[in-house]
């Protein structure tokens, strides 16, 4: 008897430790892998049989990345071809869908707007559990600049991008000289530091240092290719906005106000009060369309922008 209780309690340990160790892989591969309901009807044709649901045209798009994959989305032409154009940048767990909301006030901006979905998301190709945090998605920002420029010769381009859209259009940014401006919500200072401030209190930092660790063998990526704090100084003297929300408990303020102190000249910030993490990009993106699109039109277009931006110093 006694033996079966020793056994039964060894198999108990034995199941949480299990347990205890494998948790933050799941829920990590959980978090980070979009939906699957926008490819599955196009994939036996590897296209986007989806549409966008508004009242406007559009064009079923497709790019190759630097190292031979295919991205899908959608283009929303402008009525003036020459127009600056913008592209949504989805944070993780999101594809393109997540830009629609913007489309509409862009469009009557005056501006083209391309909305696609990483490498591994929605209709592009490559694999679905394999998110890097903006490693490898700065890369498939890279190959939407270069079909806005090069295939669609557009002068002038533009980003948006939330949470780790953000960090991937940082980094494209401070290495891609024909990316105008950009708009960062909700961006981390280093995928080192989200990390560590998302670990939960009950998981010894040991254990959680090693997660991450065979996060970047079993995704062939390094925490050190997310660094935006390192070179968000690159992207001046192109103007950056950086917005974000003051209930965020993902990304703390202080990560925010070290990215704008790092940031070099044009800069803006918005914080909003009581956004959310979810929330700085709906409704907090949305609401602010008239003076994203304020900033765009002072960035790509040389307008002059009367009056102060909003801003919260928190």
């Amino acid at each position: 008897m006694r033996l079966k209780k020793i056994m039964l309690y060894s198999s108990i340990v034995a199941a949480a430790a299990v347990a205890l160790t494998t948790s933050p892989m799941l829920g990590e591969m959980i978090a980070t892998t979009a939906p699957f309901g926008m490819g599955l009807s196009g994939l036996k044709h590897g296209w986007l049989s989806a549409s966008p649901g508004l009242d406007l045209d559009y064009e079923n798009v497709a790019f190759p990345t630097s190292d031979g994959l295919t991205l899908r989305g959608w283009f929303f032409p402008a009525e003036n071809p020459t127009a600056p154009a913008i592209l949504y940048a989805p944070a993780t767990a999101h594809d393109q869908r997540q830009g629609l909301s913007l489309v509409t006030p862009l469009h009557q901006g005056g501006y083209h707007v391309l909305l696609f979905s990483y490498r591994g998301q929605g209709s592009s190709d490559g694999n679905r559990f394999n998110f890097s945090y903006g490693a490898r998605e700065s890369y498939d920002i890279d190959a939407a600049v270069r079909y806005l420029s090069e295939t669609r010769g557009l002068q002038k381009i533009g980003a948006i991008g939330h949470s780790a859209g953000a960090v991937s259009i940082i980094l494209s940014a401070a290495r891609n000289p024909s990316l105008d401006a950009i708009v960062a919500a909700a961006p981390y200072t280093t995928l080192a530091d989200i990390w560590q401030h998302n670990r939960p209190a009950f998981f010894p930092q040991v254990l959680y240092n090693l997660q991450l660790r065979l996060f970047e063998l079993r995704k062939n990526f390094s925490r050190n290719q997310v660094r935006p704090l390192d070179v968000i100084a690159q992207i001046a003297p192109r103007p950056v906005m950086l917005v974000h929300g003051l209930a965020d408990e993902r990304i703390t303020i202080e990560q925010a106000d070290s990215l704008y102190q790092a940031a070099d000249y044009p800069k803006h910030r918005i914080w909003l009060p009581t956004a959310t993490h979810a929330q700085v990009r709906s409704p907090g993106l949305d609401s602010l369309s008239s003076q994203i699109i304020r900033f765009f039109d002072a960035s790509l277009r040389d307008r002059q922008v009367t009056g102060s931006w909003p801003s919260l110093n928190p």
